[in-house]
């Protein structure tokens, strides 16, 4: 949920309700993939994105067509935050992966961020540096 606050605080995703941040909504059901979302892409998406190591132009324009849409949204039973999904957090996902700034974790469907990745993410997303 960090990161997708960090997007929206670098402009890479715009929150379209007026509200600034990733926090749950009002209407918001618990633990669930948002019906509708209050985010499109920002200005700074490409550039942040490609950063990041997602091939951005495949994302917006995949060459095969799939049934995940561009942006979709979760909110965390835990933190109550919104996260990014869909098929542009498939793509940073697995860019992630790719580039080991991210590990599977020690228990199913948990990752672990690596002190490379950790410094990655913080440069480009302005994350505070690792304590």
């Amino acid at each position: 949920m960090q990161v997708t606050a960090a997007l929206v605080a670098v402009d890479a995703l715009r929150p379209t309700d007026g509200i600034p941040d990733t926090r749950r909504r009002a209407h918001d059901p618990l633990s669930a993939q948002l019906p509708t979302h209050p985010y499109e892409l920002g200005p700074a998406a490409e550039d942040v994105f490609t950063a990041l190591g997602v091939p951005f132009s495949e994302v917006l324009h995949p060459v095969c067509a799939s049934r995940r849409p561009l942006l979709r949204f979760c909110l965390d039973w835990t933190e109550q935050r919104h996260h990014l999904a869909g098929r542009l957090g498939a793509a940073l996902l697995t860019a992630l992966l790719t580039r080991r700034w991210l590990t599977p974790g020690p228990r199913p469907r948990t990752l672990v961020l690596t002190p490379e990745g950790h410094g990655r993410l913080a440069a480009v997303l302005h994350l505070p540096p690792s304590p």
